[in-house]
């Protein structure tokens, strides 16, 4: 008689880890916990992984609504556009985090920046770009300015891929605006 309570508790406490579990975002964006200057972490490599992050990310993988692994473009739901950080020039540090494993660290920046930085960088206003620029739609740089890569391209990390294929979110998405059929092919 014994064994069924203790059974019934193993059962719930499996459960509830699963569920715990399943809550836990597969892919993340996070902030740092607390205000870091991104010219302190450039010039120590290691020093973000020891960082503390904020409870939640700023952008989760239920925000994306597409990811294009090719140029590492995302489409996002309208609320995470509204979570984005407005960085000061010196930029706003985030880390990528796959499956609670920290893959890569990068820094929201401005367009209006002078200061270059060697590590993946989303610009959240970029009217200079050459790009059509969609609200909804974040481009992840290699750098800031693009020409300041070097080495390997952490964004392409296998982790990453995996995470984003196995939840469905992989797409090539089109950022060349859609121009209208000529008027003569509509008349035939």
């Amino acid at each position: 008689m014994r064994s069924k309570p203790i059974l019934g508790v193993l059962i719930f406490l499996t459960a509830s880890v699963a569920a715990a579990q399943s809550q836990q975002n597969s892919f993340g964006i996070y902030l740092l916990a607390r205000s870091t200057d991104t010219r302190t972490l450039a010039q120590d490599q290691g020093q973000w992984k020891q960082l503390a992050l904020a409870s939640g990310p700023v952008i989760s993988d239920a925000d994306i609504i597409s990811y294009d692994f090719s140029n590492h473009t995302m489409r996002l739901g309208p609320e995470a556009a509204k979570r984005l950080p407005k960085p000061p020039v010196t930029g706003t540090p985030f880390v990528v985090v796959v499956n609670g494993e920290r893959i890569y660290q990068g820094a929201f920046y401005t367009s209006l920046s002078s200061i270059s930085y060697a590590q993946p960088v989303i610009v959240v206003d970029n009217p200079g770009s050459t790009r059509p620029q969609q609200v909804d739609v974040l481009l992840i740089d290699r750098a800031y300015p693009v020409k300041m890569a070097r080495g390997e391209d952490l964004r392409s990390d296998e982790r990453i891929k995996t995470a984003l294929s196995k939840l469905g979110k992989l797409t090539l998405l089109s950022t060349e605006p859609v121009l209208p059929e000529p008027l003569g092919r509509l008349a035939r």
